[in-house]
């Protein structure tokens, strides 16, 4: 596409909301899928059906299905993916191995596609340990970030949803939910095997938890593939990724990005060619290679996580569970305030100043409450 011209305008979401706001959106942007809901009911954004549908009736195959999820607006697509990762296993092989090598009578196997949430527990405990002595854990064996970015996972492997696939209901308040936030509960306070909201680690205090695993102070951490070039800087042990355990299912969720055309362009057939060069082979390859996650695009994430020799071995385990991942769609912007008051919830529970089951059902009635108004004011979030 020689003959266009991008002229790249750059902000933060309020930026972009208050451009919209003013009649001066841009052409295209890009942002969090979760915004896809909030402007398709708008009608600032074009839905890209017919535009797709001209581009032949394989163009979607280019994508892995799991981000065409979080695309979709009442069964039409409004945005082309970009940018993205599943949530999988980062493990420290070398903290493995040494804990074979150290207790030869009950070695611990690589976490795999066979891994259970049992395998994992009993992993986290064996390799959570007091290095010098002192009565303080130095290095714990996992970490399941408190981020609602990560504990719905967890729901979802027990067979629990967060919300109703009409989005009318939360069901945080069901069995498998609390069952399920109970199990993290428990890794954080039963088996102290898991840093909780309040431990400081000595040294890493103040820096971010995927620090803690290049630290060595984590064994075993839930993360995407953002992280993994800061990672691959990091030297004194070999570390890999696997699929997360699963209990009653396998399930992931996934975080990323999608470009939008907006409606009030005035050059929307130049701005559609913009958004599928962007999601083809070529500019896809150039964006994994600045180190922005996983492409979109299954055929060159396919490709580029092919790398003998080149850590991690198991790179190709993000294309291979790329499909499995599910999109964040109990995270409403039309209802933002309820959605973080219940997510605190679950903060509360890392804290020990709420129990699962009071956790489950507060995070319940908050978002009951509020998805009830917005249904019955605005006709659903």
């Amino acid at each position: 596409n020689p003959d266009l011209k991008v002229r790249l305008v750059t902000g933060d979401y309020s930026k972009l909301l208050t451009m919209v706001a003013g009649g001066v959106a841009p052409d295209v942007a890009y942002i969090d899928y979760v915004y896809v809901p909030y402007f398709a009911k708008r009608g600032v954004i074009e839905c890209l059906d017919e535009r797709i549908a001209g581009e032949g009736g394989d163009f979607l195959d280019r994508f892995f299905s799991s981000t065409l999820e979080g695309v979709r607006y009442k069964d039409r697509i409004y945005g082309l993916p970009d940018a993205w990762s599943p949530v999988l296993l980062y493990y420290n092989k070398t903290l493995f191995d040494e804990y074979n090598r150290a207790h030869p009578e009950s070695p611990l196997t690589y976490p795999g596609p066979d891994w259970t949430w049992d395998d994992f527990r009993r992993a986290a405990k064996a390799l959570t340990a007091d290095l010098d002595g002192d009565g303080r854990t130095d290095r714990y064996g996992a970490m399941i970030p408190g981020s609602h970015h990560r504990w719905p996972i967890l729901v979802w492997q027990n067979g629990g949803e967060v919300t109703s696939a009409d989005h009318r209901r939360c069901l945080m308040d069901s069995p498998e939910a609390i069952e399920a936030i109970q199990f993290l509960s428990d890794l954080m306070f039963v088996d102290k095997s898991m840093p909780s909201a309040h431990t400081q680690l000595e040294g890493v205090a103040e820096q971010s938890i995927n620090r803690w695993f290049a630290e060595q102070r984590i064994a075993m951490i839930y993360t995407t593939r953002y992280y993994q070039q800061d990672l691959a800087e990091v030297g004194g042990f070999e570390w890999d990724v696997a699929p997360l355990p699963q209990r009653r299912n396998r399930s992931t969720i996934y975080i990323g990005g999608t470009w939008l055309l907006f409606s009030q362009s005035r050059q929307q057939d130049a701005a559609w060619r913009l958004m599928h060069f962007l999601s083809d082979d070529v500019a896809s390859t150039i964006s994994m290679n600045c180190g922005r996650a996983l492409a979109a695009n299954r055929h060159t994430a396919a490709r580029l996580t092919h790398h003998p020799g080149v850590p991690p071995d198991n790179d190709s385990a993000f294309v291979t569970y790329g499909d499995l991942a599910r999109a964040k769609q109990f995270e409403y912007l039309d209802i933002s305030k309820a959605c973080h008051d219940a997510f605190q919830e679950i903060d509360l529970v890392r804290q020990g100043l709420r129990t699962p089951e009071e956790a489950c059902r507060n995070y319940t009635r908050i978002m009951n409450d509020a998805l009830e108004i917005i249904w019955r004011e605005k006709g659903g979030p």
